[in-house]
C-alpha cells in the first residue's frame, strides 16, 4: 500500500500548489491543521449515565519531502473521554469507557493524508489504548466478534466489536469494546468504547453515544 510520504513526494509542487488548501505546504516549510472537537451530547451522557472525564489536546508533529524540498506538518487532535461507574462484584467502579477522537483529514488532491485514515479498525484500538484503559490494565489480544451499521453525523458507518481480557483490581474482567471512524466537515472521527462483556445495557449505551456525537467541523 502506498503511503502518504510516497504519496507526497511523487506529487510535483505545482500540483500542490493547485490544491485547495495545500498552498501553505508549497509556500512554507511548517504547515498546522487543528481539528474541531468532537463531543458525546448532553442528551445522549444523560440517556446512557456517562459522565465526561476530560478533552485533551495531543499534537502531533510530522516531516517528509515534496518534490526534495523538506516539509514539516503540525497535526492538532483532540480527545474527549467519559465514563461510567458500575457496579463490579458489588463494588462501585468507574468500568466503562468512551472515547471521541478528532483528526485534521489534511486533504491533498481529494486525498487524505493521516495515519487515522488508514488505519483498520484493530489498528485504531492499539492506537488509542489509553484512551479507554481507566482502571483497565492491559486490553490486549482483541479477538473480532461482529459489525453492525450505525448512522452517526448522518454517516452511515461499520461498527466493529472485539473481545477481549483485562485486569482490574487484580480481577480478570472480559471486556467488549466497540470502535468506528467517520469523515466529517472536514476532520477524521474516531469513536470507541469499552465495557464489560456481562453488562449487556452497555453495549447499546455506546451506540447511543456515537450516535449523538456532534461536531461543528471547519
Amino acid at each position: 500500500m502506498q503511503n502518504r510520504r510516497e504519496f507526497l513526494a511523487a506529487v510535483p509542487v505545482g500540483l500542490l500548489a493547485a490544491s485547495a488548501g495545500c498552498l501553505k505546504l508549497v509556500t512554507n516549510d511548517r504547515a498546522e491543521y487543528t481539528a474541531t472537537k468532537a463531543s458525546a451530547s448532553d442528551d445522549g451522557l444523560e440517556a446512557t449515565g456517562y459522565q465526561h472525564a476530560e478533552t485533551q489536546e495531543e499534537t502531533i508533529e510530522e516531516s517528509f519531502e515534496v518534490a526534495g524540498v523538506s516539509r514539516t506538518v503540525v497535526a492538532t487532535n483532540w480527545i474527549a473521554t467519559y465514563e461510567k461507574a458500575l457496579s463490579i462484584q458489588g463494588q462501585q467502579q468507574e468500568a466503562a469507557r468512551f472515547a471521541a477522537v478528532s483528526t485534521p483529514a489534511i486533504k491533498i488532491l481529494g486525498r487524505t493524508f493521516n495515519p487515522v485514515n488508514e488505519m483498520s479498525h484493530k489498528e485504531l484500538l492499539d492506537r488509542f489504548r489509553s484512551q479507554l484503559s481507566g482502571q483497565y490494565e492491559g486490553l490486549d489480544q482483541l479477538e473480532y466478534v461482529e459489525s453492525r451499521d450505525e448512522v452517526i453525523l448522518t454517516n452511515e458507518v461499520e461498527v466493529s466489536t472485539f473481545r477481549t481480557e483485562a485486569s482490574m483490581d487484580g480481577e480478570t474482567v472480559e471486556l467488549y469494546v466497540h470502535v468506528t471512524t467517520l469523515t466529517h466537515e472536514g476532520d477524521l472521527i474516531v469513536a470507541v468504547g469499552a465495557h464489560p462483556a456481562a453488562l449487556a445495557q452497555e453495549r447499546s449505551n455506546v451506540y447511543e453515544l456515537m450516535r449523538s456525537l456532534e461536531h461543528d467541523g471547519n
